[in-house]
């Protein structure tokens, strides 16, 4: 049975491709199950592979102490930064894991019971390295997610850094 190429088609990383395309990227996809409250990666992990949610809820943990700090209190100090799920554009996740190698940054838990496409890292950049005009489009769709990512967490910084500014102002 051939997968449904719909849930691709409205996701931002797979804008502008067509479904011959995106057809190509199912042929990669595994489908993985997560029952509620599993983490499915962790920060700081190394990792290999990008995730699409398909059904479900899932949050993005990031720690709010740095790992250096040796802390017993500080051991479980993290916040949900945000929920990601299938409703509409079927968000991704674990993308940076697909273009280098580095460690996670930051954890992924199920809220409810989800259903994800998997991409790993080899499979991915077989497919663009075999077919450069899907390579650009797919590339530059990532660029754009990673960089409105990378403009959110900007502004928390200035957030951040204001408030910070503001308490030691009046110490």
């Amino acid at each position: 049975m051939e997968k449904d190429i719909s849930p691709l088609q409205g996701t931002e990383l797979f804008k502008g491709l067509s479904p011959e395309q995106i057809r190509k990227v199912l042929n990669i996809c595994h489908t993985v199950r997560f029952p509620a409250n599993e983490i499915i990666m962790n920060e700081g992990e190394m990792g290999d592979s990008m995730y699409i949610i398909l059904q479900g809820t899932v949050e993005v943990i990031k720690r709010l102490i740095m790992a250096a700090v040796d802390d017993d209190e500080s051991a479980d100090k993290s916040k949900v930064f945000t929920r990601l799920d299938a409703t509409g554009l079927h968000p991704v996740f674990g993308e940076i894991a697909l273009l280098q190698e580095s460690k996670r940054t930051a954890s992924v838990r199920t809220v409810t019971d989800c259903i994800l496409y998997e991409i790993k890292k080899k499979d991915f950049l077989s497919l663009t390295e075999s077919d450069f005009e899907f390579g650009y489009r797919i590339l530059l769709n990532m660029a754009g997610i990673v960089s409105e990512r990378l403009r959110k967490a900007d502004e928390d910084t200035v957030k951040l850094t204001t408030v910070l500014s503001m308490i030691l102002k009046e110490s």
